[in-house]
C-alpha cells in the first residue's frame, strides 16, 4: 500500500535530481549506516540505567540521526540535513567524553541531569528534593553536583552544576566551561568545534547569507558526505570497534578514496588559479 503520494511532499525536486550524480556515495553511506547499526546492536547494554545503557543510547542516537540525514538528502532537504548532523555531532562528543573518562562515572551525572528537569520544586522553599530523584536508582552521585558551589564575586548564589548545560562534566572540567566548546577542549578536539560552528549556521534562524544560498554544489555535497562518514566512523571506533567486520573497512576505504580524489581535484584547481 502506498501511504505517501510523492506529489503531496514539499521536497525540492531540483535538489533531489542533483543527487542522481551521487548514487555511488549514497549507496556507500547507506551501507555504512547499516553496518554501524548492526555493530551497536551487538553491544551488551544490560539495563538502561547503566554505563552500558547510556553509551548505547548515545550510539543509537547517532545512527538514528544518520538515517534521518539520509532520508532528507533523498528529499532534497539540505538545510535540515545540516541541522540533524549538528545533533549527531553533539551526541558523538558527549559519548567520547563519557567513554574517555569512565573512572569518573560521568554517565551517572548525565543521567541525573537528564531527569532533573522532571522534578517539582518545593512551593515553600523553592528547593528540589533530590532524594526523590535517587530513590528510583540503586546508585547516587556526589552531593556537590546538586548543591550550590557557593556565591560568585557579586555575592549571588551560584547555580548547582546539575542545573547547567553540560554541568554533568564538572568533575573533569577544570575550567568549568560548560559549553560545547568546553566539551571539545576536554577532548582536545578543535576540529569538532569548528565543524559544529559550520553546521550551526543552518540552525537558530539561519544567517541571511545562508538564506541566499539556494544552489547546491559539489563542495556542499562532499561536506555532507564527509560529515556523515566521520560521525559514524568515530562512533564505531569509540564504541563498538570490535563488533565490525571487514565490510566496515571496505566501505570506509572506498569513501575515503572518493574524498581523497575530491581533495586532490580541488587542490589542482586552486593551484591552476594562482
Amino acid at each position: 500500500m502506498q501511504f505517501v503520494n510523492k506529489r503531496d511532499l514539499y521536497c525540492d525536486e531540483y535538489k533531489a535530481f542533483i543527487l542522481c550524480e551521487y548514487k555511488k556515495e549514497l549507496r556507500l553511506i547507506k551501507k555504512l549506516i547499516n553496518i554501524s547499526e548492526d555493530a551497536i546492536e551487538k553491544q551488551d547494554t544490560h539495563n538502561t540505567w547503566s554505563y552500558e545503557g547510556i553509551c548505547h543510547s548515545f550510539a543509537k542516537t547517532i545512527v538514528d540521526c544518520s538515517k534521518k540525514v539520509y532520508d532528507n538528502l533523498i528529499l532534497g532537504h539540505f538545510d535540515v540535513v545540516h541541522m540533524i548532523s549538528r545533533v549527531a555531532l553533539e551526541n558523538l562528543v558527549c559519548l567520547d567524553v563519557i567513554m574517555s573518562n569512565q573512572d569518573f562515572e560521568l554517565w551517572k551525572y548525565y543521567w541525573a541531569y537528564s531527569h532533573y528537569h522532571d522534578l517539582q520544586k518545593n512551593k515553600k522553599t523553592g528547593e528540589i528534593d533530590f532524594s526523590k530523584l535517587f530513590a528510583i536508582f540503586d546508585w547516587t552521585v556526589s552531593e556537590d553536583f546538586y548543591m550550590s558551589p557557593g556565591k560568585n564575586k557579586k555575592g549571588k548564589k551560584m547555580q548547582p552544576y546539575i542545573e547547567r548545560s553540560y554541568g554533568w562534566t564538572y568533575k573533569i572540567n577544570p575550567e568549568k566551561q560548560f559549553s560545547f566548546n568546553g566539551l571539545c577542549n576536554l577532548l582536545d578536539d578543535k576540529a569538532a568545534y569548528d565543524e559544529f560552528g559550520l553546521l550551526s549556521e543552518y540552525s537558530h534562524g539561519t544567517s541571511f547569507y545562508r538564506k541566499l544560498q539556494t544552489s547546491i554544489g559539489v563542495d556542499n555535497m562532499m561536506f555532507i558526505f564527509v560529515n556523515m562518514y566521520w560521525s559514524l566512523y568515530r562512533m564505531v571506533t569509540i564504541y563498538c570497534w570490535d563488533k565490525v567486520n571487514e565490510d566496515f573497512d571496505n566501505v570506509t576505504d572506498e569513501l575515503e578514496s572518493i574524498f581523497h580524489r575530491y581533495i586532490q581535484y580541488e587542490e589542482s584547481v586552486w593551484n591552476n588559479t594562482q
